[in-house]
């Protein structure tokens, strides 16, 4: 019996060995499999509890009051997974996590923490996730995360931090996505980006960015997913996104850019989806959106300001699939064929503008998958009856006898017809247009109305073509006159120029003979000579001129004496019988020009 005992011992140590090892505090949930898991959610706990099993790979510990974790770790050197959010820690202490070795994912999110020190994180060298969201991180020790070299995913969101020591991240050349919105960042922190080579996804949404410099994220050439939005950038830097030459997703959205970045842009050849929405420009410019010819999805919603869109807009955009113009207070006008240009596009919204009008032309609609336009002011006339049709679904083919305006409209109702109607997606319910009734503006939806309130009557299209036809036909006979009376006055003109030029010649050829005949006086006599014979001769010639050209009736005593009817036979009979006229009658002489 006696050489019993000590197997008896050992039996009872082994069992109360596996007691201890199995020991789970209250309120925690501790499953003996494969993987050892332990939650204690909401536990109560106002430290790291001791007790769990040590091999245990994962510990979920939320919603404690947890102060701090001092050598509270130091008997799970198995743990793979360590939820610690929603806590009260202050300080992660140093070399508090230096046995994990093996750790996995670390959640330190929701807390108060606010500073990293020395070796915080030392011996996480496996550590692939790391959340620190949602604390009061204001510093970061520039060695506090040295071992995170195998790091994936850095959650730095919703913080204090204002700026950062270089190096910080120097040896986290695995990190793929790094997460720094909602923070206090005054400018982009280049010093330290440029360490991740291995970057893809970066967010530095919502600080207090106001310039991009050039080059600030020129080592991110595996970047694809940039997201700056929530800033107050004012202005973009030429060269602000070079070397992002694998960039795909960027959102530039809520900024106060007035000016669309055009240039800055173009040098993203491979981007698929941008966003440009809640910024404060005032116009889309053509080809505003240079070589980017890969772009699927574009967003250009809440631009208060935006009041004119170029119908060339979109031209280089030839794989846009999706396009997003919703809530532009000041945008009234669609230009038209504005989306003729991309082929592929399928979704269009532009809900809550300020547009009256719509055409079918406008739109694509025989290729269009999704068409939403509720929310806009739409004057009720005859220009809506082709999306009244589809609305309604009252797809008709077109008489003959109808006006241009029902035939377009019918056109492109038998077009959706053979595409099947079914195949666009409408918001129906919210598209409406205004209506006059005593002098009140309803409000009424398309699909509630019938085709005579939409359609316009036949004799105001008659009426309107007449007076159109009027119109043209005055303005072709006034700018008949018009020209009849500018070749008249040009043929006067040339008449006049022919008789000055042909004075001029005369007075050079009398000037050239005046100068052969009297060569032999000297030069100063001879000057003035010539000049008086020139104008005599000019005088001379101009009288002569004048009384060619003219016509007029002859004086008394200008007139020709009549010979008699019959001349004698005898000339001395001739003198005798010769009737001399009164020369007292005569008040002037006869004169003779030779």
């Amino acid at each position: 019996m006696h050489l019993c005992y000590p197997w008896q011992s050992i039996l009872f140590i082994v069992v109360l060995l596996k007691q201890v090892r199995s020991f789970c505090p209250s309120k925690c949930t501790c499953v003996g499999d494969a993987n050892l898991r332990a939650s204690c959610i909401s536990a109560s706990l106002d430290e790291v509890p001791i007790q769990l099993n040590p091999e245990s790979k994962y510990i979920n510990l939320t919603l404690n009051k947890i102060r701090n974790i001092d050598f509270a770790l130091t008997f799970y050197t198995q743990l793979e997974v360590l939820d610690l959010s929603q806590n009260v820690i202050e300080t992660l202490g140093s070399k508090n996590f230096e046995l994990q070795n093996e750790l996995r994912t670390l959640n330190l999110s929701r807390n108060s923490i606010t500073s990293l020190s020395k070796d915080a994180f030392k011996g996480l060298k496996n550590l692939l996730l790391l959340d620190l969201s949602y604390n009061r991180l204001e510093t970061i020790h520039p060695s506090a995360m040295l071992d995170l070299s195998s790091l994936i995913e850095l959650d730095l969101s919703s913080n204090f931090i204002v700026s950062m020591e270089g190096g910080v991240f120097r040896n986290m050349i695995s990190l793929e996505i790094l997460l720094y919105g909602n923070n206090q960042l005054l400018d982009v922190p280049a010093t330290n980006l440029e360490y991740l080579r291995s970057l893809k996804s970066l967010d530095l949404s919502d600080n207090l960015i106001e310039f991009v410099r050039n080059e600030s994220f020129g080592g991110l050439k595996e970047l694809m997913i940039l997201s700056l939005s929530g800033n107050v950038i004012s202005e973009l830097d030429v060269g602000a996104f070079d070397g992002l030459i694998g960039l795909k997703h960027l959102e530039v959205a809520d900024n106060n850019l007035t000016i669309v970045p055009t240039q800055q842009l173009s040098k993203l050849s491979n981007l698929t989806y941008l966003s440009l929405s809640g910024n404060k420009f005032k116009q889309l410019p053509a080809v505003g959106l240079l070589n980017l010819f890969h772009l699927r999805e574009l967003h250009l919603e809440r631009l208060n300001r935006l009041v004119r869109i170029d119908s060339r807009a979109f031209v280089d955009n030839t794989h846009l699939k999706s396009i997003f113009l919703d809530n532009n207070p000041l945008f009234t006008e669609l230009p038209p064929r504005l989306f003729h240009g991309n082929p592929n596009l399928m979704e269009i919204s532009m809900q809550y503008n300020n547009l009256i009008t719509l055409d079918a032309a406008q739109f694509p609609i025989d290729r269009i998958q999704l068409l939403q336009l509720g929310g806009n002011p739409l004057h009720c006339n005859c220009s809506l009856l082709w999306l009244w049709r589809l609305v309604t679904g009252n797809i008709e083919e077109a008489p003959t006898d109808v006006s241009a305006v029902d035939r377009a409209s019918a056109a492109s109702g038998t077009i959706e017809q053979n595409n099947s109607a079914s195949s666009l997606q409408l918001d129906s319910d919210l598209i409406g247009c205004d209506i006059w009734q005593e002098q009140v503006k309803i409000r009424k939806l398309l699909r509630t109305m019938d085709e005579s309130e939409i359609t316009c009557p036949a004799h105001i299209v008659t009426i309107v073509c007449a007076i159109l036809s009027i119109l043209v036909v005055v303005m072709t006979g006034v700018s008949i006159l018009f020209y009849l009376q500018f070749v008249k006055r040009r043929r006067k003109l040339l008449h006049e120029g022919r008789n000055l030029k042909s004075i001029v010649d005369v007075n050079d050829r009398i000037v050239q003979r005046n100068h052969s005949q009297h060569n032999h006086l000297d030069h100063s006599q001879h000057s003035s000579h010539q000049q008086q014979v020139d104008k005599f001769e000019l005088e001379r010639y101009l009288a002569a001129q004048a009384i060619a050209n003219e016509y007029r009736a002859l004086k008394p005593w200008e007139l020709p004496i009549k010979e008699a009817l019959e001349e004698p036979e005898h000339h001395y009979e001739k003198f005798d019988h010769y009737d001399y006229p009164d020369t007292r009658q005569i008040s002037k002489p006869h004169v003779v020009y030779v």
